[in-house]
């Protein structure tokens, strides 16, 4: 049994939900181009968050509820609604099994992705 994240207030959640919307487009399913990476490392930094805060905010909150997508044949390649990110996001944040099953399979990918994302942060 897993430790259950922290309610987020309102006001968090809002501050949060460009974060997670920027970083769900790491998981569709084509191929990012340099200017995408940019765009999400400015969403990231106008957020006011920090570098380390978005890559945790990127492997236990947005990674437990898009990695599926990775795995699918069919994967979605459309960028999510921002009420859909913020309802997935809410509906899987906390969630044990996600967050073992992210971890043990995609590790590597999250870190190859954040570190594309870290390049264009401090530039």
């Amino acid at each position: 049994m897993g430790v259950a994240a922290e309610p987020l207030c309102e006001t968090e959640i809002a501050r949060r939900l460009p974060v997670w919307s920027a970083l769900s487009e790491l998981f569709l399913d084509q191929e990012l181009e340099p200017s995408d990476y940019r765009r999400i490392a400015e969403v990231i930094v106008r957020s006011g968050y920090s570098p380390a805060q978005a890559e945790a905010m990127l492997r236990c909150e947005v990674a437990p509820a898009f990695v599926v997508n990775l795995w699918s044949v069919a994967g979605e390649w459309e960028a999510w609604p921002e009420k859909y990110v913020r309802e997935r996001v809410l509906e899987k944040r906390g969630s044990t099994f996600t967050r073992v099953a992210t971890r043990l399979f995609n590790n590597d990918l999250l870190s190859r992705e954040w570190a594309k994302v870290a390049a264009h942060i401090n530039t």
